[in-house]
């Protein structure tokens, strides 16, 4: 009988994990220079995200509604998703995601440092004085086995196999609340984690399809938690709408028992609750328009939350997500919600999940995403170094992916330096954090700055530029419920503004004037009053009022204007979005939390005024809004608008990196992202008069790189030709890079 060779696979780097994590780690890592082993256990890339499992791939703009506003993270995930969404624009809806799965595969396969290995399975990890030396993979349905050796790998597998074969160091279930001084954890450690859920696919087929429930699924209406579902309860609740359901996340199961172990007895159970759960919907009578619902889909294999999770040489806490203290090697952002699900699942008495306020952006340290104990071993995704209460934040698959660059990114360091994570913290920190913001990860408060090689003698010039006011009203809104303009400011004072002020009564109404500030640049969060007062407002008002400010600059350099009055009081808006000032519900009751209005308070005449969307500001060093807007905005135009940056003497250019509005408040986008610039062209102007141009023509991308490798350059113009329906254009950052030698000369 022939024995299956095993073939030895050599490359900078291991990732085991083809879930969005990984993924991000290998496209970070193969283009930092590293050839790639990246190994996948299932036939398609994506991991949770794949069509296979079906989960969106959320992060730390939670759904739209971060109190950072603008939370959506940047780099390779931030790419990741602009394509699937550029290639297939039903993604949300969950249709054709076979294509969004291939959009992965391309990005892999663009890669031509990374070698991918489908289908292949990690059995075995060799250890070697303390450090890992190989591992093995077979790749059953080609029986072919693979040793992979590098020096340095990366788990981001989800269970942590290689990590667990290795002898890493890690927690399963929930620490004490004494631990790490949690508030949101019990008072007793136990093994509980979260479970597991099988999401389905309904869909409407244009005539009527029986169902009838396969012998091994439940009679739904004789389980003990029926009737709790039934009325909505504990956040167990069908949509009114079930065409195009895409599963149900609370129909949970397996926190409370070996989740890894018995992955086979919670499939099958969640797989009897699906049918079950279907054969409900279809036929018991209590769901309007469901004849011609066929069940289109149901994933083969569960969606898992949470197993292991390894010890890093820093375990992030909830004190971490809500305190935010500064971390030195800070590498990535997080800001999701502590979503907290029930340990038993479906079968428990409580509430499905608790979702537990994070007070927006946060940041990750580097130290959680490698092994304390196996030197060569790091980790990103739902394993990582955190207690069970911060992986309620962390484990979204958004966040997994910016750790994923960040370490994919790291590991090129250690390579560079043959040097093992730990000791990247002590010596290459700045260097692996500057490799990452020139990639365009987010890491709160850190500053990209212009190489002084460019700065001296730099001059920025634009077409034109918007000004910092919202004066032309398109519909009023009632102040039945109070409202919030928040309005970033550059002076150190703010005197005054004028809002447009309805009253609709025939008698004299009164607004209520308060007025905050913040403390934290990335958050809209107002945690200071500074003052409030009552303005008097005659019968069949309707014009422009001035709002006395009277203030220094917040912490935050944002003033946050409340208006509070009667249903008689209404503020006149538009529809057109301004970046950095932003309008809110404002709840009272949690004067924290402000809520997302989809609509702009008007203003105009802010004192002192505010020269808020200079050109010079896309050299600021920051690649979105952070306090201020740190953007350069034309006016309003239907035609096209130009950026030129000149320099005193010629400079040697090798690249050039634009960043983009790309409406980083959203999670998800149904519609072409508006401000988005589609048409534009890069003109380089030579010392001797010559020109070199670039013409970009549908793009769909916020971070553009341009290889220029070009010496002698007097100016760069940038023409804007068309955006995807905006009629303005915004540039965040221009980022200028010199040859390396040049630029370590400067």
């Amino acid at each position: 009988m022939e024995v299956i060779k095993m073939e030895s696979i050599k490359a900078d780097v291991t990732v085991v994990g083809g879930g969005i994590a990984g993924i991000c780690a290998a496209i970070a890592a193969a283009r930092q220079g590293l050839q790639v082993s990246l190994i996948n256990d299932r036939p398609v890339l994506g991991g949770n995200a794949s069509s296979e499992v079906r989960v969106h791939i959320n992060g730390s703009a939670y759904l739209g509604n971060s109190p950072s506003y603008y939370a959506r993270e940047g780099g390779l995930i931030e790419e990741l998703k602009l394509k699937i969404f550029h290639y297939n624009p039903l993604y949300n809806k969950k249709l054709m995601l076979s294509l969004s799965d291939t959009v992965l595969l391309d990005m892999v396969y663009g890669e031509p440092n990374i070698s991918l290995f489908l289908n292949t399975c990690v059995h075995e990890t060799g250890m070697e004085n303390g450090r890992i030396q190989w591992v093995d993979g077979l790749q059953l349905a080609s029986e072919r086995k693979f040793r992979f050796e590098s020096p340095t790998y990366i788990d981001c597998s989800g269970d942590g196999i290689v990590g667990y074969q290795a002898g890493a160091h890690f927690r399963w279930g929930r620490e004490a609340k004494h631990e790490y001084q949690e508030e949101l954890a019990p008072e007793v450690a136990d093994h509980y984690t979260m479970g597991d859920t099988i999401l389905f696919q309904a869909r409407d087929v244009d005539y009527a399809v029986p169902y009838k429930r396969p012998g091994f699924a439940y009679d739904i209406t004789k389980l003990d938690f029926f009737d709790s579902i039934r009325k909505g309860l504990n956040h167990r609740s069908f949509p009114r709408k079930i065409n195009g359901l895409g599963g149900l996340w609370w129909l949970e199961y397996g926190g409370h028992m070996d989740i890894i172990k018995h992955n086979e007895d919670i499939a099958l159970e969640l797989r009897k609750l699906v049918y079950g759960i279907w054969d409900y919907i279809k036929n018991s009578g209590e769901f309007d328009d469901v004849d011609n619902l066929i069940l289109d889909y149901v994933c083969p294999i569960p969606g898992k939350r949470e197993s292991r999770r390894f010890i890093g040489e820093h375990m992030l806490s909830q004190n971490d997500l809500t305190a935010k203290p500064h971390f030195e090697d800070a590498v990535s952002v997080g800001g999701w919600y502590m979503d907290l699900h029930a340990n038993k699942g479906i079968y428990d008495e409580g509430p499905a999940t608790a979702w537990n306020f994070v007070p927006g952006l946060y940041n990750i340290p580097f130290r959680s995403l490698f092994s304390r104990n196996i030197p060569n071993l790091m980790f990103a995704g739902r394993n990582i170094s955190a207690t069970h209460v911060a992986f309620g934040s962390t484990r979204v698959m958004a966040t997994c992916g910016c750790m994923g660059q960040a370490v994919g990114t790291a590991a090129a360091l250690c390579v560079k330096y043959e040097a093992d994570p730990a000791a990247l913290v002590k010596a290459h920190m700045g260097e692996l954090q500057a490799q990452l913001l020139r990639d365009g990860q987010t890491i709160v408060g850190l500053q990209e700055p212009l190489d002084p090689y460019f700065a001296e003698g730099l001059t920025i010039r634009a077409s034109s530029q918007r000004s910092y006011e919202h004066p032309h009203p398109t519909e009023e809104i009632s102040l039945e419920k109070a409202l919030c303009l928040v309005l970033p400011i550059q002076t150190s004072v703010a005197e005054s503004v004028q809002i447009k002020i309805k009253n609709r009564s025939d008698h004299t109404e009164t607004l209520q004037v308060k007025l905050y500030g913040g403390d934290r640049k990335e958050n809209y969060i107002p945690t200071s009053e500074f003052k409030k007062y009552p303005l008097l407002i005659s019968a069949g008002y309707d014009d422009w009022i001035t709002l006395d400010l009277g203030c220094e600059k917040p912490a935050d350099d944002k003033v946050y204007i409340v208006m509070e009055g009667s249903e008689s009081l209404a503020i006149h808006t538009n529809d057109e979005k301004m970046t950095g000032a932003v309008s809110f519900l404002y709840r009272p009751e949690e004067p924290s939390r402000l809520k997302k209005l989809n609509k702009s308070i008007c203003f105009k005449d802010l004192k002192p005024s505010q020269d808020m969307y200079n050109p010079v500001n896309v050299v600021n060093g920051f690649s979105r809004p952070y306090g201020l807007p740190n953007g350069w905005i034309s006016e309003r135009t239907e035609g096209q608008e130009w950026l030129e940056i000149g320099f005193a003497s010629p400079r040697n250019l090798d690249k050039i990196h634009l960043v983009f509005n790309s409406e980083l408040n959203l999670e998800h986008f149904d519609d072409p992202i508006q401000p988005l610039i589609q048409d534009y062209d890069v003109t380089l102007t030579l010392e001797d008069g010559t020109k070199s141009e670039i013409n970009i023509r549908g793009n769909y991308l916020s971070l553009n790189k341009h290889q220029v490798n070009t010496t002698g350059v007097t100016r760069i113009r940038f023409d804007f030709c068309a955006t995807y329906g905006s009629p303005y254009y915004e540039v965040f950052a221009v980022k200028l890079f010199a040859p390396k030698t040049l630029s370590e000369v400067g």
